[in-house]
Parts: C-alpha cells; structure tokens; sequence
C-alpha cells in the first residue's frame, strides 16, 4: 500500500480559456461557477482556477470547507483536495486534525489523500499534538518496506501538524516527543515542534535507497536519540536546581512556625496556617528549617518545615544544631552526625 490520493480532481491552474458562463455561488472571493466548457468550478478574485469538476446542475458552498452540488443526485466535495463524496462526511476534530469519516472509511483531508478502512476509535493523537497516527490496510508494499530502517509487526502512517501536504510513515519516536518519519520514496525527516507556533517543523536527514544508505540513517537517527537525552537529562537538572532554589526561598518564609496539637497527635502551623497536619506523637519546636518529629514512642526523625521526611524516624533520639547538623542516637547509644543543607 502506498500513500498516494485516489481520486482526486485538485488543479490549482490559471483557468486561461475558461470562460465563466455562470456564477453559482460567492462566499468571500471565492466563486462557484459554470464554466463555457459545460464543467463547474471554483475560481478565486483573480480569475485562477482553484478547482474544476466535471459537469453539474449546481454548485454552491457548503460547511466545513465543502462543495454542495447536484447532477442527478447531491455530492459534496472536500475543498483541500477536491476529493469527491455522495454524501457529507462526519468531520472528526481530534487535537487540532481534521478527518473525514464516511461509510467505514477515514480520509485526510490533506492534498494528497489518504483514506483506510477504520473507525474513529483507531485514530490517536501524538505527544503535544505534534501528530496523528492512523492505521494501514496491511503491510506497506516490499519497494517501501525496504526503505524502512526499523522493522515491525505494526506500521502507522501520520499526519502533521500544520502540513497539509499528505501523510508520512512514522518511523521512530523519542521521549522529548519528536519523531522519524519517511515518506514512499524514502525521505526521512525529522519532527519537531515550532514553540511560537505549535506546528511541525521538518529537517531532512537524507534518503534511503541501498542498504548502505539505511546504516547511514541508522546512526543518523542514534544520534538524534543520543541528544534528545542528553537535553532531557539537562533539562531535568535545571529543573531540579529551580526547585531546590524555590524551596530554600519557601523554607525561608516558614521560620516562625510553631507545633500545635490536635487531640493528641502534633502538626506544624506557621501565622494560623496548618503547614504539617497533625500526624506526629511529638513535634518539637523547629530549629531553624527542621523540627525533630516522634511517630512512635522512641522513635524519631527529622522533617523540614513544608513537611518533607528529612531523616527517616528511625532514631532513639535527635538533636538538632543551629548550624544545621543533627545528632542521630542509634539504639545502643551510638551517635552519628549528619549535615542537613
């Protein structure tokens, strides 16, 4: 199976010796119209032929970027492809795509058609709404397989964002979202996101061909799994950094926080603010960031003002110095001293 349209009647040539006979219907600039030829059409405010289909009754505009017309029976077209239906499909709208669903069937509504077999449920948007996946009617031909740099028992063609030129094959995917796609003739690109505009960008690696192409593609593609990584793992520590930086800050505003009790378990409560519920035997009072907690009789350890276990309660006894150390009593008597940050 390739991805290549079916039907389509899209011509977007200058109408020179296209007389217009009739004008149907006008919405905008845009002109449904009758040509001298006897066919009907779209024309734009320039004249240009934007769509010509064969012989009709009417035409007129309808919803949804649709043609009505009548030649015998009603029709409808799909503006985006000149595609051709004997009734209006269901739009389906899912994350930011269009697709047509008519009798079993989904079809793109990009310029360079895709249809398959299928129910909408089959269809499923990608991370960040970068791009849509549809089912294939079995395998991909032989000639497009080999093109192919992974092999799989399933094979999904998608759709992109803000591309409406047809679909590609997805090939690979990574974990900041990005994909490898390829088209019939073995173009690979890779996809990202626009950040100001939402839409997918294209980078072409290159093209498959032989075998010594694919190796080419294989590291290729290792390479950009190799770096997305890499930013992923320094993006995560920065946002670690800023967490950690934003919570010293928060730590900060909680130092006049006092016990108080409910019942007969203790929390931590900062200007009437339950800041730690109730849910210690004991809360001593805090030194400094950090206040001694028992959750059984003997047993104590070490939480910071937000609430956060800082040292697990699992101690004899706990001390708590100004300069942040703290003296962990083992039972048995022996001490150990940690510094807390």
């Amino acid at each position: 199976m390739t991805l290549t349209t079916t039907g389509t009647i899209y011509d977007n040539k200058n109408m020179e010796g296209n007389n217009i006979d009739k004008v149907f219907d006008t919405r905008g600039s845009m002109r449904c119209v009758l040509f001298d030829s006897g066919k009907a059409g779209v024309v734009n405010a320039h004249g240009e032929k934007v769509l010509e289909i064969g012989p009709c009754e009417w035409l007129k505009f309808s919803t949804h970027g649709f043609l009505k017309g009548y030649c015998g029976r009603e029709f409808f077209i799909d503006m985006n492809n000149g595609e051709p239906y004997t009734s209006m499909p269901e739009i389906l709208e899912i994350g930011g795509f269009e697709i047509n669903y008519v009798g079993g069937y989904l079809c793109t509504r990009t310029k360079k058609l895709y249809e398959v077999s299928g129910i909408p449920e089959m269809v499923s948007i990608g991370n960040q709404h970068l791009y849509l996946l549809l089912p294939v009617n079995g395998e991909p031909e032989e000639s497009i397989r080999d093109k192919m740099i992974i092999k799989s028992r399933y094979y999904n063609v998608c759709l992109l964002n803000g591309d409406d030129s047809g679909v590609y094959w997805r090939i690979d995917g990574f974990e900041d979202g990005t994909l490898v796609v390829m088209t019939d003739d073995g173009d690979y690109y890779h996809v990202t996101k626009n950040k100001r505009s939402g839409k997918a960008e294209k980078t072409f690696l290159g093209k498959v061909s032989n075998e010594a192409d694919k190796a080419l593609m294989v590291q290729t593609v290792r390479d950009i799994e190799v770096k997305v990584t890499e930013e992923r793992l320094k993006e995560a520590a920065k946002a670690k950094r800023k967490a950690e930086k934003e919570r010293k800050q928060h730590l900060m505003t909680l130092l006049n926080s006092e016990p108080f009790t409910n019942g007969k378990k203790w929390g931590l409560k900062n200007n009437g603010k339950i800041i730690v519920p109730p849910i210690y035997r004991t809360v001593h009072t805090p030194v400094g960031k950090y206040c001694a907690v028992e959750t059984y009789p003997g047993i104590w350890g070490v939480i910071a003002l937000d609430g956060k276990v800082e040292i697990d309660p699992k101690y004899e006894m706990v001390a708590i110095l100004p300069d942040g150390t703290v003296e962990l009593t083992v039972f048995g008597g022996k001490v150990i001293s940690k510094k807390l940050s």
